[in-house]
């Protein structure tokens, strides 16, 4: 079994790793951790403003090898780490094709409304574009959209 988790912050991280705990994945299976940052503005550091983008790498690359060692530690599988850089969807489609994946597992933000219309929905895209089973799991209530 192959599955491609696509990681969005720590919320996101935490709501897959219960579910995929749950799911207790068999011996054997390739857990495939994808973060996508998205290409736009913040790509070139400016001197004397913060450099976003690499935050963003750093914490999310912490938070990525976090989740890979608890997996590791708790069921009988081979976890990978990507962080690629494009448009989510697209890149989440991308790795599903480069490694034959059985599902992916996409956590969302459940945006409803005005919010849904204006930011769309990235589960939406990755449901249409990948070639393969996509469970999309529901974030926990409460969560900062």
């Amino acid at each position: 079994m192959k599955v491609v988790v696509a990681i969005d912050g720590r919320d996101s991280a935490q709501t897959a790793l219960e579910y995929i705990l749950q799911k207790k994945y068999a011996e054997g299976t390739q857990i495939h951790l994808v973060h996508v940052i998205v290409p736009g503005f913040a790509d070139a550091p400016v001197a004397g403003i913060p450099d976003v983008v690499a935050e963003e790498k750093k914490e999310e690359q912490s938070l990525l090898d976090e989740m890979a060692r608890s997996l590791k530690e708790k069921l009988p599988v081979t976890v990978y780490i990507d962080m690629l850089t494009g448009e989510i969807a697209d890149v989440v489609a991308a790795v599903c094709k480069k490694y034959d994946a059985d599902e992916a597992i996409v956590p969302s933000h459940a945006r409803h409304g005005f919010s849904r219309i204006w930011f769309g929905s990235v589960a939406d895209e990755i449901v249409d574009a990948a070639p393969c089973t996509v469970i999309v799991l529901k974030m926990p209530q409460g969560h900062p959209r």
